[in-house]
């Protein structure tokens, strides 16, 4: 019996002690594992800083943009000749630039009207969808009306029926038929009441799928008539257009001449008779009063940021000076693209330098993580937090997901796949290198 005490006491402490060591195994595992921290991904615009050094030109020289397409009737002006105010610069050939004019104002004439025919088409949607609405609600509440009336009609005739209540001493037979006719109007009665339900649940149903379409032709009218369906690019190309009909047509008023809005040198002509003019500069001189042009070079990537007539800031080392000023031309030359801002009367004076910031903003991207969630796997990709079926029960595991990179600043990137959605747990954080598969534990 001692023996067999001695047994069980020397099993339990066996026990005990694997108990143990598996205990401080899995904290040891446990221990060692990576910890992550997460994110799901969210719908967000990218906001980017354009950041460019530039130089101060004390130049006072101008550059006259050419209107672009128009062909030179004739050059008036060469370098070296002085310029006054309202000094002809060059003429264009007003058959070709009323011919453009005329054009310009078709492709307007025929916008303008379709705009209003979907203006129109949308307003007359939204009222026959009033009207359908309207009759809906009419139509149902007719059909409920009836059948209303017609269940009264059956509860009339029932209480005239329990009136009609046979002698005691009569037949069965009457007493029979009177039941079954008591019966006949309480089963009427209640299918009446369930046909009533039913067309009120259907009144209902109908009258939600009404109302979606009633607001859903709302919302098309209220596109139609601030020209949201066009998106921004019709709106930038209507803009343009638009722009460009008043200046040929202040040009046609002027009978094709360009003038000099300052006194000034010429200092180069780069157009000539008989040529059609570019969107670059088609001479430049020097203004009387001294002007300062800012210069710099942005890249590629920057370029879809940055256009011409933006607004930015300009700040000059060494000082506490800063200035908004206008994009005047950007121009692609020797792998970048020069741009060139004249500055207001007073602005940078004595400065050589400066520094032009831009903030741009793009559009609205459906997922959006940190720029620290994405890793090189052979391209941009990111890891997956998702729980698995260990020995030791449900663990988290990473999964390395490729991903398209769309855009991205140095806090957030917005990325592209058909396999992403909202809910997922996206690695933003680890202490650890982390592998396709791992196992991994929440940073705390």
């Amino acid at each position: 019996m001692e023996s067999k005490k001695k047994l069980w006491q020397g099993f339990a402490l066996f026990m005990a002690a694997m108990l143990i060591m598996t205990y401080v195994s899995r904290m040891v595992w446990v221990s060692r594992m990576p910890r992550v921290r997460w994110s799901s991904p969210m719908s967000a615009s990218i906001h980017n800083k354009v950041s460019a050094e530039g130089t101060v030109e004390v130049t006072g020289t101008q550059a006259v943009i050419g209107l672009e397409g128009l062909l030179v009737e004739k050059v008036c002006v060469m370098a070296g000749d002085r310029m006054e105010a309202g000094t002809v610069l060059y003429e264009v050939n007003t058959e070709d630039l009323l011919a453009q004019l005329s054009e310009l104002e078709a492709q307007e004439e025929a916008w303008q009207k379709q705009e209003e025919s979907k203006r129109l088409d949308a307003a007359a949607d939204v009222i026959r969808a009033q009207e359908d609405y309207d009759t809906t609600v009419i139509e149902l509440d007719r059909k409920i009306a009836e059948e209303t009336k017609k269940r009264e009609e059956l509860m009339e005739d029932l209480d005239t029926h329990m009136f009609r209540i046979p002698e005691e001493d009569a037949a069965d037979e009457i007493w029979i038929a009177w039941a079954d006719e008591r019966l006949r109007f309480d089963r009427e009665i209640a299918q009446k009441k369930r046909m009533i339900e039913d067309m009120q649940l259907e009144k209902e149903k109908v009258l939600r799928q009404a109302d979606r379409e009633l607001e859903d032709a709302k919302r098309a009218r209220s596109a139609a008539q601030s020209g949201l369906e066009l998106g921004a690019s019709g709106v930038s190309q209507v803009r343009e257009r638009q722009e460009r009909i008043a200046l040929l047509t202040e040009l046609s008023r002027n009978g094709g001449r360009v003038e000099a809005k300052n006194a000034g040198d010429i200092l180069e002509v780069m157009i000539q008779s008989g040529m059609r003019m570019g969107a670059d500069a088609v001479l430049r001189y020097a203004d009387d009063t001294g002007s300062r042009i800012f210069r710099t070079v942005i890249s590629q990537e920057q370029k879809g940021m940055v256009h011409t007539g933006d607004t930015v800031r300009l700040m000059f080392p060494g000082s506490a000076e800063e200035a908004g000023e206008t994009i005047d031309s950007i121009v692609q030359e020797n792998g970048g693209y020069t741009v060139t801002i004249r500055l207001e009367p007073g602005v940078a004076l004595g400065r050589t330098e400066g520094v032009m910031e831009l903030n741009a903003t793009s559009e609205i991207y459906d997922f959006v993580v940190p720029v620290k969630a994405l890793h090189n796997d052979g391209g941009n990709a990111v890891y997956v937090l998702e729980e698995k079926a260990g020995i030791l029960g449900t663990e988290l595991c990473v999964r390395s997901m490729t991903v398209r990179l769309l855009e991205q600043n140095e806090e957030y990137a917005a990325i592209a796949d058909e396999l992403l959605s909202g809910d997922m747990k996206i690695v933003t954080e680890c202490d650890q290198e982390l592998e396709n598969g791992m196992v991994v534990k929440e940073w705390e």
